[in-house]
């Protein structure tokens, strides 16, 4: 048992929240890979269009994280822990899901590649979902602030870390040896889950011990109690309009810095993953201030923000400075991470039942769909005027965050 305790999911524990923060570690690599595979595309040929498929077929199994929610949370094996089961096995299949990547040559966006990447944040998604809802579970409500500034930090360090290494790797080695690096780096992450004990009850409920299998009335009732209130209404219209900008800038931002600005994309690839790393730290201070400030001051602060960085985007031109350029560029990722943290941790607070993952699932289900309506705006706005008006749809899309983040905030 002594052996046991260390590694147990409890008390905001270091064992605790570095286990939680490696998997989102593990999320964040295989996103700014995909990042890093983007601009590579663009830099060999692959249009806006192309682009634009790619991330919005890959994002699909995002989208249906709501419908994954009432699995996870109706079966598992106990022997594994409730959550704990699903995050090993989502953490082996992501593996396992990318591993053609290693042998198969990538020079354009085809099936193969969007098949295999599908599959892949297929199982990224359930991984997502499976440790946000053991994080909703082992965590008390104070604690989730803190918390969720370590996981969304390693989570954007981790995005850092894989755009910029796997940059390097596929402008001088190739794609192949940019995936090879990242199965080993997951294959890593994965130690920490592995080795971890989970509770057998919710955290701050040792009484009431989990069931192995819900019934059907159970994931409605526990649904019910979390989502049928205003809480809840607010926090899922800001879900449905908080990823809109970021979706479109995704889509067009390597062509816009590649054709408009001049850039290279190797320059891109190495100088984006800073604004991801200072979103990591910049993650961690907002959970730790929000115990101190508030969370409404930060958010609205960080929400201000990144509506002026797109339209101040949408100013640019080949004149434009590096400095300038690069400082949007870093600070469009660095103040996402801000307010993504304040609002998980928002969402968190609201999974109170044992269908956390149902409910957790809901949200962030709507955040998805809001992204990949970013994504397949993307070529539409900017087929209907230029980049200009394209950054401008993008800042203005986030305008109705702030008024649902003035109220989910009243009572914060």
């Amino acid at each position: 048992m002594e052996l046991i305790r260390p590694r147990l999911l409890s008390e905001g524990s270091a064992w605790h929240i570095t286990s939680l923060s490696a998997v989102y570690l593990s999320q964040g690599l295989s996103g700014g890979t995909l990042f890093a595979l983007t601009t590579y595309l663009v830099s060999i040929g692959a249009s806006v269009t192309d682009i634009s498929l790619l991330l919005s077929i890959t994002m699909i199994p995002w989208t249906l994280k709501v419908f994954l929610g009432p699995i996870i949370d109706s079966f598992t094996f106990s022997r594994f822990g409730r959550r704990r089961f699903w995050v090993l096995i989502s953490q082996i299949a992501m593996i396992i899901a990318v591993l053609p990547m290693v042998f198969i040559e990538v020079t354009e966006v085809n099936l193969i590649l969007i098949s295999l990447l599908t599959a892949h944040n297929a199982f990224v998604a359930v991984s997502d979902i499976a440790i946000d809802a053991l994080a909703a579970d082992s965590l008390k409500e104070n604690q989730l602030g803190n918390a969720n500034g370590f996981m969304w930090g390693s989570k954007t360090l981790g995005r850092g870390i894989g755009m910029a290494l796997a940059t390097s790797i596929f402008f001088n080695y190739g794609v192949n040896w940019g995936y090879l690096i990242l199965i080993i780096m997951m294959s890593l992450t994965f130690l920490f889950p592995l080795f971890s004990k989970e509770l057998a009850h919710k955290a701050g409920f040792d009484g009431q011990s989990y069931q192995d299998r819900l019934s059907i009335s159970d994931l409605i009732k526990g649904i019910s109690l979390s989502i049928l209130n205003r809480n809840a209404a607010a926090a899922i219209i800001f879900m449905l309009f908080s990823n809109i900008a970021y979706g479109i800038f995704d889509v067009i931002y390597n062509e816009f810095y590649m054709k408009v600005l001049g850039w290279t994309g190797e320059e891109i690839g190495l100088l984006r993953p800073i604004g991801m790393w200072i979103g990591g730290l910049i993650g961690l201070a907002a959970g730790v201030l929000s115990l101190y400030l508030g969370k409404r001051p930060l958010l609205i602060f960080f929400l201000s923000s990144q509506i002026l960085l797109f339209f101040i985007l949408g100013s640019f031109s080949f004149e434009t400075s590096r400095l300038l350029a690069s400082s949007v560029l870093i600070g469009i990722d660095a103040f996402d991470a801000g307010f993504m943290v304040l609002i998980f941790s928002i969402l968190m607070a609201l999974c109170v039942t044992q269908t956390s993952a149902t409910n957790f699932g809901i949200f962030m289900g709507f955040g998805n769909i809001s992204a990949l309506i970013g994504n397949n705006l993307a070529p539409v706005v900017l087929g209907s005027g230029n980049y200009s008006f394209a950054f401008f749809c993008a800042g203005i899309s986030l305008i109705p965050c702030l008024l649902c983040a003035y109220y989910l905030t009243r009572s914060n």
